[in-house]
C-alpha cells in the first residue's frame, strides 16, 4: 500500500495523460476534480486485495445535447457529485460495501475520477485498470475479452435520476444506453460498473498501470531539470519508440460523430524526417497513423502525440498550426496481442482496411 498526497495524485495523472493517447479526458479538469476534495488516497496492488472484496469502477460519461432541452425542462441540480451518488445506489444493490475503486482507462481527467470518488468515500484506489491507455468504446477493455459482464451498473445526473442496470444482452448495447441517459443529462453522467470480486479482477485486469503511468511521469520532470531531451526519456521509460518529429501543418480537423471526436492531423517532419508527412487519425484517441500515405503504427498500441520541447501531451482536438510535436509509438499490454483483442481495437474495428503490426516492428520500417 502506498499514501498518495495531492501532489503525487496530480503527478501519476500526468503520466495517465500521455498513456491516454490523446484522448482519457482533460487533464486540467482532472487536476481540478482531486483539488476540490484535496485527495489523499490510498494505492493497493491487487494482491492486497482479499477474495470476496467487492471492486468497481466509477467513471463519467457524456454525450451531446442541446442546451435549451434541459433549459426547457426547467430541472433543478439536486446532485453534487454525480459518479460518488452512482456508486453509492449501487453499492446499495449489491447489499456489499465496495471496499475499491480503480480507473475505467488511463487518462487526464478519467483516471481522476476513481481518485476523487476514493478520496471522498475513503476506501483505496487498485493500482489497476482495464485497458492499459485510453480507449473510444466502452467495449474495449479486459473485461469483454474476457466475457465478463458489466452488469449490475447504476446510472445518476445531477438532477436526481437514478437507474440501475441489472441485466443487459452486450457492452455495445450498454453504450448505447449510457449515452442515450447522458443526452437528456446535460452531456454528463455518472456511473459505477463492473462491481467485481478480487479474485475474478486479478485474473481480468492489467495490472500496475498508475505506478506505470508514475514512473513516466517522474522520468520526464528528471530529464526537463537535468536538461535532457524529455521525449527520449517518455519513450524510453514506456518501453517505446520516438516515431516522428516535425511541426503541425495545420489546426486538427474534426467533428463531432454520434459523441465522439473524430478528425485527422497532418505533421510535416523535421530533422531526419524532413520531406516525410505523418497523418493521425482519431477517434477521441490517436488510433491509425501513416507516413506518405503508408500505414504504420495503429491500435492496439499506442500513438502519443507530445509537445517536442517538454514531452507535455497533445489532447484532442487541440492541435494547432505550427505546434512542434513528437510522436511516441509504445507496445500495447500484452492482452491486447490476441487475435480477440485486434479484432475489437485493431484498424478493421474503425473501418480501415489495415493490417496491425506491433510497433516494434514497424519501427524496423523507421526513416
Amino acid at each position: 500500500m502506498i499514501r498518495l498526497n495531492l501532489d503525487d495524485i496530480k503527478q501519476i495523472l500526468f503520466g495517465c495523460a500521455l498513456l491516454g493517447t490523446g484522448g482519457g479526458g482533460d487533464l486540467q479538469e482532472g487536476v481540478k476534480m482531486v483539488e476540490e476534495v484535496n485527495a489523499e488516497v490510498n494505492m493497493i496492488s491487487l494482491e492486497e486485495l482479499n477474495e470476496g472484496d467487492l471492486v468497481a469502477c466509477p467513471y463519467f460519461v457524456g454525450s451531446v445535447s442541446p442546451r435549451d432541452m434541459i433549459e426547457k425542462k426547467k430541472i433543478s441540480r439536486k446532485i453534487t457529485s454525480p459518479v460518488l451518488e452512482s456508486l453509492n445506489i449501487l453499492e446499495e444493490f449489491m447489499g456489499k460495501k465496495i471496499s475499491g475503486v480503480f480507473p475505467t482507462e488511463l487518462g487526464g481527467g478519467n483516471t481522476a475520477v476513481a481518485f476523487q470518488v476514493a478520496a471522498m468515500k475513503n476506501i483505496p484506489v487498485v493500482n489497476a485498470d482495464p485497458v492499459g491507455r485510453a480507449v473510444p468504446e466502452v467495449q474495449h477493455t479486459t473485461f469483454f475479452l474476457y466475457d465478463i459482464p458489466m452488469t449490475p451498473f447504476s446510472l445518476c445526473n445531477e438532477f436526481g435520476d437514478k437507474i440501475i442496470v441489472p441485466e443487459i444482452s452486450c457492452d455495445e448495447q450498454a453504450e448505447e444506453i449510457i449515452r442515450s441517459v447522458a443526452v437528456a443529462s446535460e452531456n454528463r453522467i455518472g456511473v459505477t460498473s463492473h462491481p467485481l470480486d478480487a479474485k475474478i479482477l486479478k485474473k481480468s485486469i492489467v495490472a500496475n498501470t498508475l505506478s506505470k503511468a508514475w514512473k513516466i511521469a517522474k522520468v520526464r520532470e528528471a530529464a526537463l531539470i537535468k536538461g535532457e531531451d524529455p521525449v527520449a526519456a517518455v519513450a524510453k521509460s514506456a518501453g517505446g519508440y520516438v516515431l516522428f518529429k516535425g511541426v503541425a501543418l495545420k489546426d486538427a480537423n474534426w467533428r463531432d460523430e454520434d459523441g465522439f471526436t473524430v478528425g485527422d492531423m497532418y505533421i510535416e517532419g523535421v530533422e531526419k524526417y524532413k520531406g516525410r508527412i505523418m497523418k493521425i487519425w482519431f477517434k477521441n484517441e490517436n488510433l491509425i497513423s501513416w507516413i506518405d500515405d503508408i500505414p504504420y503504427v495503429t491500435s492496439p498500441d499506442l500513438i502519443i502525440l507530445v509537445h517536442s520541447e517538454d514531452a507535455s501531451p497533445v489532447l484532442n482536438p487541440h492541435l494547432k498550426r505550427k505546434d512542434k510535436v513528437s510522436v511516441i509509438g509504445i507496445p500495447s499490454e500484452p492482452v491486447w496481442r490476441s487475435p480477440r483483442a485486434i479484432e475489437i481495437l485493431g484498424p478493421r474495428h474503425f473501418g480501415f482496411d489495415i493490417d496491425f503490426i506491433p510497433v516494434e516492428r514497424r519501427i524496423k520500417s523507421a526513416i
